[in-house]
């Protein structure tokens, strides 16, 4: 509930609550976001009878950077295995413990769907059906006649229907996007699983391997006398693996953080993981997956002949990066006990590292995952009355289901300028003196609406009014104007829109004058120059922001500066550009919100780092609002700011501009905001899902799209504060 408030005329100071009681009510509420990452907003989802998932729906929602087969067609992490209903796929990934695992499943007598089955010498390799058989009479241990390592392999897979005879316990490909997209469809889904290893070791353990490996068809002879130096600096060196392989490109096309943030986002969701240095405890969780009894006879017999009963320390697959000693156990698995110091500065491995930059990052990544999965994985099949256990595991499956899609492992550390000139989120509220709100105006996402609202509540405003030459004013000092007649709202006589701006009007004083005139808030799309050039820690800004999907913020100014003459961006070749032509390549703007963020012009590259810094900054410095909830998010501002929703010209203001009339639970007046600001909006075509525009706008802003689908959680987890 709102204080009681005071009302005043439309010429005075603007409708909002009396300081104290602000002050008191605002913080509150923000006290609140003190513990934001913890609350408890996840769904227990139970997709199966006994058994039980605790990644919660907010951990896989809304718009998802998942390739389209794996959105569809692969189990999350968080549901609970059905091996009855689903197909177990295993990414084989070379030299990482993929042949050890093979041989595992075999020895358990598992059906498997690998090389084997196609071979001609057993005759079913021509069959027009799946067939299950033994290929080794004796053994007990069965495949199907397709190979699913290759792609000719798995696509005949597809055609004799592999996946939908359910016929199959475990799949294993080194394709693993390509068998994914072809083999499974949204009533037959796969379950993913891989064992990955630091992609160093990977490489070298490749190098010694194919040194002496005449029986392979990648054998090569010319490496036999070669150095691992020689070696990592060959032109047609492998690179980044594991990225190529997850988001489906061959090697020599390129790879780049993009292809990174899909890869992790796969993995992150869609990849029950294991490592080859945990291997047993890797094989334990492969099991609880796949369904195997670990108790019976069988079961015991293979694990203790793969060294997962009673691990031994056996030998490193390199003992030392260069020296070509060692081999792989044939039998064997490996342990931490054998994994490599990885030694920064050694110059072999860091040879090998800056050939596969986005390998190493993945990797490091999966060691998290690695981790967070371990509970996850156990709680499939807890009892309801586990209670203590299964708080425990609630509040690590919360951890990650908040950890950003793609994000890098730990916490972006802000650079000291925003930290101490930016208020918190969770900071309590002070007085003018000591901060200022900050309304970060992203174009073309509600800005200019909600700044007339304000202006129709008699607000003053530090934006690009104030520094019109047209009003008269004394630009000797900071003052405030009145520029319209009809208008109670008033301007400081600044320009704080553009860097030349910030820079005089700072050094005219402006939030350092004393005394300085009545200002209600800052509008800027000058994010970081705003922030580092007129806040400081004894003054602090305090952000708030309305949020636009990018591809309908790009679309809608596309349109809009097609017909806007009066603009100085106005782009008169592209009146007659179609949106299909314009959206074929950057026109100068992409993935602006991020870029602004982090302080990086056009020209610069932006990496994950970036975008987790933007993430970062959102999350502990905004009050987030969304264009598409601008009712809502006028009344979370409005809380924010003071404003007495009560007081009768502030009503009629709030009806004016949005389409409630300031009952968040009315639904009138959509009308009024279709006329009111026709001058700076324009009715135009939405652009298609899925169309060829909207696939270009996609790459184009694509560290945006997943800012704003951060956005869109930390505007759900804000929600409760401001409806309390």
């Amino acid at each position: 509930m709102l204080p009681t408030t005071r009302s005043q005329s439309r010429r005075e100071e603007p409708r909002r609550q009396v300081t104290g009681e602000r002050g008191r009510v605002f913080a509150a509420v923000i006290l609140g976001f003190c513990v934001l990452s913890f609350i408890d907003t996840f769904h227990t989802l139970e997709p199966y009878s006994g058994r039980r998932s605790l990644l919660s729906s907010a951990y896989l929602a809304t718009t998802s950077t998942l390739l389209p087969w794996a959105h569809h067609y692969l189990a999350d992490v968080s549901d609970a295995p059905d091996p009855d209903g689903e197909t177990a796929l295993f990414w084989h990934i070379p030299k990482s413990g993929g042949t050890t695992a093979k041989r595992l499943y075999q020895c358990m007598g598992k059906t498997l769907a690998h090389r084997v089955g196609a071979d001609p010498r057993f005759g079913h390799d021509q069959e027009n059906e799946i067939v299950v058989f033994e290929p080794h009479e004796g053994k007990d241990w069965k495949v199907v006649n397709v190979d699913t390592t290759i792609k000719p392999g798995i696509l005949r897979a597809k055609e004799l229907g592999l996946v939908q005879s359910h016929t199959t316990d475990l799949i294993f490909t080194m394709e693993p996007a390509f068998a994914g997209e072809q083999l499974y469809d949204e009533d037959n889904k796969g379950r993913f699983l891989a064992l990955f290893r630091h992609p160093v070791d990977r490489a070298a353990s490749m190098f010694f391997y194919l040194q002496k490996a005449t029986w392979e068809k990648t054998y090569r002879p010319e490496w036999a006398d070669m150095t691992v130096m020689e070696w990592a600096n060959l032109k047609n060196f492998e690179s980044d693996y594991m990225v190529r392989k997850l988001v489906g490109k061959k090697f020599g096309d390129s790879v780049d953080e993009m292809d990174l943030i899909i890869a992790k986002e796969l993995v992150r969701q869609r990849f029950i993981v294991g490592l080859m240095d945990e291997m047993v405890e890797s094989i334990r969780r492969f099991n609880i997956v796949l369904g195997v009894d670990e108790s019976s006879d069988r079961s015991q017999q293979c694990m203790e002949d793969f060294g997962l009963i009673a691990p031994e320390d056996v030998t490193p697959a390199i003992s030392a990066v260069g020296d070509g000693s060692g081999e792989e156990s044939k039998t064997h698995a490996t342990d931490k006990k054998n994994s490599n110091k990885h030694p920064k500065g050694d110059p072999e491995f860091d040879a090998i590292a800056a050939r596969n930059p986005l390998d190493m990052v993945l990797y490091s990544y999966i060691l998290q995952l690695f981790e967070d999965q371990k509970l996850i994985i156990d709680s499939y099949f807890l009892d309801a009355e586990d209670e203590e256990d299964e708080t425990t595991i609630d509040e690590v499956a919360n951890e990650l289901a908040l950890l950003p899609p793609g994000a890098d492992v730990g916490t972006s550390r802000l650079p000291s300028e925003i930290q101490d000139n930016l208020a918190n989120v969770n900071d309590p509220a002070q007085d003018k003196g000591s901060e200022t709100p900050f309304f970060w105006h992203i174009p073309k996402s509600g800005g200019t609406t909600l700044q007339r609202m304000y202006f129709c509540m008699g607000f003053t405003l530090a934006n690009e009014v104030g520094g019109n030459s047209k009003f008269d004013s004394d630009r000797s000092k900071i003052d405030v104007i009145s520029p319209w007649s009809d208008n109670p709202g008033k301007v400081i006589n600044v320009d704080v829109t553009s860097q030349e701006g910030i820079t005089e009007a700072k050094n005219r004083g402006f939030l350092t004058q004393t005394p300085h005139p009545h200002l209600d808030l800052v509008s800027s799309q000058e994010f970081k120059y705003a922030a580092t050039t007129l806040f400081s820690p004894e003054h602090n800004g305090r952000m708030f922001a309305l949020f636009r999907h990018p591809i309908d913020r790009a679309v809608s100014k596309f349109y809009y500066l097609q017909k806007a003459t009066w603009e100085s961006t106005y782009k008169e070749r592209w009146k007659a550009m179609t949106l299909e032509k314009w959206a074929e390549k950057d026109r100068g703007e992409n993935n602006w919100m991020v870029r602004m963020l982090v302080g990086k012009d056009n020209r610069a590259v932006l990496t994950t780092e970036d975008l987790e810094l933007a993430k970062e900054i959102v999350r502990t410095k905004f009050v987030v609002g969304l264009m598409d909830s601008f009712d809502e998010s006028v009344h979370r501002f409005n809380v924010f700011l003071g404003v007495d929703e009560s007081d009768a010209v502030n009503q009629e203001c709030i009806g004016q501009f949005t389409s409630s009339g300031g009952d968040s639970h009315a639904s009138a007046n959509r009308k009024v905001i279709e006329t009111k600001n026709q001058w700076n909006s324009y009715a135009h075509p939405d652009v298609e899902y899925g169309s060829p525009a909207w696939v270009s706008l996609s790459k184009i802003n694509f560290f945006d799209i997943l800012l704003y689908r951060y956005v869109l959680e930390v505007f759900e987890e804000q929600r409760s504060l401001f409806n309390a």
